[in-house]
């Protein structure tokens, strides 16, 4: 089975959710229903699939996200919620939190036209508390 562009952005959701938390101390994740709606999606795309998404995962994490973090925030117990529409993740520890976002890109030109790539974007921010 083949999945359509918003289909493959939830699997990657859910692996960048996967990947993602397993830096952290521990986490929890608060968005069970989508946590199950991705990863069939994600399980529907093939081991080499999968392979080459957590791959990208990685490397994406390793270098551009991992050193933005402090370690206080990485050796603390997160809450893990993957956005309704599958476009990403969002990880926080209720002071700092991680956002991971995607967005299609519709190729133009050439063998790839009409085809999209998923584009992965990341946001560190601490979170300030309400009065």
């Amino acid at each position: 089975m083949k999945l359509d562009a918003k289909e493959a952005m939830a699997a990657q959701a859910y692996a960048a959710y996967m990947i993602a938390t397993s830096y952290f101390k521990s986490y929890v994740c608060t968005t069970p229903q989508m946590e199950n709606q991705t990863y069939l999606l994600y399980r529907l795309l093939g081991a080499d699939n999968q392979c080459r998404m957590e791959a990208r995962l990685i490397s994406f994490m390793e270098k551009r996200v991992l050193p933005e973090l402090s370690e206080e925030f990485l050796g603390s117990k997160v809450e893990a919620a993957i956005f309704p529409d599958g476009a990403g993740v969002r990880i926080s520890d209720g002071f700092e939190e991680l956002i991971i976002r995607q967005t299609l890109k519709e190729m133009r030109g050439g063998r790839e036209e009409g085809k999209y790539e998923i584009q992965i974007a990341a946001e560190i921010r601490e979170i300030e508390e309400e009065e």
